[in-house]
């Protein structure tokens, strides 16, 4: 991919800045933003953040814990279908519990279609 190969970071909290700015990039131009309940979570969630073509689901760092504890995420582990990138945790459909919310969310369009 080589986003930063030419980059040159006068400091750690540049090279922060510049992922940062590339993961709310491609989140704004890739994802789509669902209440919790239309991919088969607890209304408590909130609204999540998924890109549907990847089958990943973003969640802010500042919310993870109402989707950890409210949508049983605690138990997706890091390098097992989570990983941290920036200031958002991504959770990947390789994981059982993130491919059922796909699942879930294929359910509701065919049941919104009807």
């Amino acid at each position: 991919m080589g986003f930063f190969t030419d980059a040159d970071f006068d400091s750690t909290l540049d090279m922060i800045d510049a992922v940062n700015e590339v993961v709310e990039r491609n989140i704004r131009n890739n994802f789509e933003q669902v209440p919790a309940s239309d991919i088969g979570l607890d209304i408590r969630c909130g609204r999540v953040m998924i890109d549907v073509n990847d089958q990943v689901i973003a969640v802010p760092n500042h919310n993870i814990r109402s989707i950890d504890y409210y949508g049983g995420f605690e138990y997706v582990k890091e390098g097992e279908g989570r990983v941290t990138v920036g200031d958002y945790t991504f959770f990947t459909a390789d994981n059982d519990r993130i491919n059922d919310c796909f699942d879930a969310l294929n359910d509701k369009v065919e049941e919104d279609a009807e």
